[in-house]
């Protein structure tokens, strides 16, 4: 198995110690009979990423997988399908050999998937982990991470990377603030292998995140908005990013096997409705069951991270279900297929499980929200320094080099900045690398006044200030004062 050992976050604003977070300590998962990560065999495809066509595995609604009547405490007895248990409104699933996934767990690192919660009957969050792992510790009183939070009848989606446990199954968990009930989606768009799988896969190359399409500027290849049952299709491969400008932000090279994205759907326009947004690798026919990468509720300003296959021609296809809406797409890294097998680089590591990485409610990462147009750095330099891969194996490697992070990045309880300022004022908050010249035209997330919104987000480091540090990320919030949280699922290695 590949360690990360403990570490000490540090909290920056001006360039200030703020104040330094409680220690920590991560496992990352393993194939059954060796490490996630080694370099020294020709096969090697271990944290290497395989595209799939985006395909629904688990639809817990009335007519496929049934799951009614879970409640926050005590059993409760349901109608559900094969396989699936459920206990404190807990479930597990097992989705080995399903949308093309393989069938052996010694084959799978992870699953990469979009995991939607569909109305929930009243307040809650969503935690899926590897089934065996003691969420929130022996006691069930220690830290948990969240994939999802919810409000009553809402439909909340977000990309997930969740290793295969006991059972070869992953555990979902339903929390709620009273007895209710909810239903779960799964749409799974590809897998990240281990070293035992015996075809090599595709390596993450994190950029700059850069907007390549925004339907309400130019240049928009549509020439409008998104309309009802509409499909529009944008090149990936050789495409330029605008504000700044980037020359193929992804290069025109067929290698290139999937973008990852941050998908807002701008769905606030006079004709809105709820509405889903798949993307797909083709466009998808009369006949296809669609596959929902993103979901936005009538009014709502809704972002996604996805993880898309690009088609032959190099694109990527989307698809809006209703209503009247516009679409930007920011590309945060893309997948090559063809990685030196004797390197790290582009590896994706996931944890064992999510942990909760920092809270900006909490003392110990400074209690404080950040402020209307105001920036703050965070230093991973002593995480990143860290990491062994393959400890005790022959092969071990201690303090591999690191491009980023990916995590699950909440907002938390936006406040007005002036009390006469409107009940829908909204904000965005960014997570970019540190030392940029000027903050890319991006947003991890959007949000409304008191929302908890979450979004999982491809993060790259960048410098300190004064170039000591090379892991800093930076978060902007753009209106009022909001607070945050990061749960850490996965490291993208480097060379």
């Amino acid at each position: 198995m590949s360690q990360m050992s403990s570490k000490k976050w540090f909290r920056r604003t001006l360039s200030a110690l703020l104040a330094c977070a409680s220690v920590v300590s991560f496992t990352a998962v393993g194939g059954p009979s060796g490490g996630v990560v080694s370099a020294q065999t020709p096969t090697d495809a271990g944290g290497e990423f395989h595209p799939l066509t985006p395909t629904r595995i688990l639809d817990t609604r009335p007519g496929t997988y049934s799951i009614n009547d879970i409640a926050p405490k005590g059993p409760k007895s349901a109608g559900f399908g094969p396989g699936t248990n459920i206990t404190d409104g807990e479930f597990n699933f097992n989705p080995l050999g399903l949308g093309d996934l393989p069938e052996n767990a010694s084959d799978i690192l992870a699953i990469v998937a979009t995991i939607s919660v569909v109305g929930p009957t009243r307040s809650g969050y969503l935690a899926a982990y590897p089934k065996g792992f003691e969420f929130g510790g022996p006691d069930g009183k220690g830290e948990v991470s969240a994939l999802i939070t919810y409000a009553p009848d809402q439909v909340v989606p977000n990309l997930a990377i969740v290793g295969i446990g006991e059972d070869d199954s992953i555990t979902f968990n339903l929390y709620m603030d009273g007895a209710g009930t909810a239903n779960v989606i799964v749409d799974v768009v590809g897998f990240i292998s281990t070293s035992q799988y015996g075809t090599a896969g595709s390596r993450l190359e994190i950029v700059n995140p850069g907007r390549i399409l925004d339907t309400r500027t130019s240049p928009n290849p549509r020439s409008g908005s998104f309309g009802a049952d509409d499909s529009m299709e944008l090149q990936i491969r050789g495409v330029d990013a605008v504000t700044p400008k980037v020359t193929d932000i992804v290069p025109n090279d067929a290698s290139i096997t999937a973008v990852m994205v941050n998908l807002a759907l701008v769905n606030n326009k006079p004709g809105s409705k709820d509405t889903f947004l798949s993307a797909t690798p083709k466009a998808l026919g009369p006949n296809d069951k669609a596959t929902a990468s993103s979901f936005a509720h009538s009014g709502d300003i809704k972002a996604n991270m996805a993880i898309v296959p690009i088609g032959p021609d190099g694109k990527v296809h989307f698809y809006n279900h209703q209503g009247d809406m516009d679409l930007v797409v920011d590309v945060l890294g893309y997948f090559k297929s063809g990685g030196d097998v004797s390197t790290n680089s582009g590896r994706v590591v996931p944890l064992e499980a999510p942990f909760r990485a920092f809270d900006t409610r909490l003392a110990e990462f400074g209690d404080a929200p950040l402020q209307h147009g105001s920036t703050e750095q965070w230093s991973f330099e002593n995480f990143a320094e860290s990491v062994t891969l393959n400890p005790g194996a022959a092969n071990e490697q201690s303090n591999p080099k690191q491009q980023g992070f990916i995590g699950d990045l909440f907002a938390v309880g936006l406040q007005k900045l002036y009390p006469q300022d409107s009940d829908q004022s909204m904000s965005f908050l960014q997570l970019v690398p540190g030392g940029l010249p000027s903050n890319p035209l991006s947003a991890n997330i959007n949000f409304g006044l008191g929302e908890a919104v979450p979004n999982m987000s491809l993060v790259k480091y960048g410098e300190s200030d004064d170039g000591t540090d090379k892991h800093v990320v930076e978060a902007f919030n753009a209106y009022g004062s909001v607070d945050y949280v990061l749960d850490v699922y996965a490291i993208v290695l480097a060379d």
